[in-house]
């Protein structure tokens, strides 16, 4: 019986989801850990011209120079604070960079049978899940950049 309990929670904890929670002008949003490559420091970016839409910088982390999604200007926030974090995303195409607040992201286990239909329209999202009072949109980050 031991056994049997103990398999079943690892199976469970198999079906589970690690999101990373960080927030973008104060709002929180959630992205799968699975697409996600890094944080670190902001490092100034370098404007670039460009067809897609909220790509328009990129930025030099170390070796690496990465397009940034500029995810507060697609939701028409301001990112808060002096030391903004950079966020590095696997997006299908390659990896991306997003300037998010300062605020340290928090993981965060979820239970994908409590997804919920995200009822915004203004961003890409798998689904969202409650939090007290608040809806956390989960962000789709393979639809970034195209019409949401």
């Amino acid at each position: 019986m031991l056994r049997t309990g103990q398999k079943h929670q690892r199976e469970t904890s198999r079906q589970s989801w690690q999101l990373l929670v960080f927030s973008v002008g104060g709002r929180r949003l959630a992205v799968k850990t699975v697409d996600v490559s890094g944080i670190s420091q902001w490092n100034e970016s370098i404007p670039v011209a460009g067809r897609t839409p909220f790509v328009t910088a990129v930025v030099r982390q170390w070796q690496t120079v990465l397009p940034v999604f500029d995810l507060a200007a697609s939701l028409h926030l301001t990112v808060q604070g002096s030391s903004p974090l950079c966020l590095k995303v696997r997006h299908p195409l390659g990896e991306m960079a997003m300037r998010i607040d300062e605020e340290i992201p928090v993981l965060h286990t979820f239970d994908p049978a409590a997804l919920q239909t995200y009822q915004g329209d203004d961003l890409p999202a798998e689904g969202s899940y409650t939090n007290g009072l608040d809806e956390i949109p989960i962000l789709s980050v393979s639809r970034l950049g195209s019409t949401v």
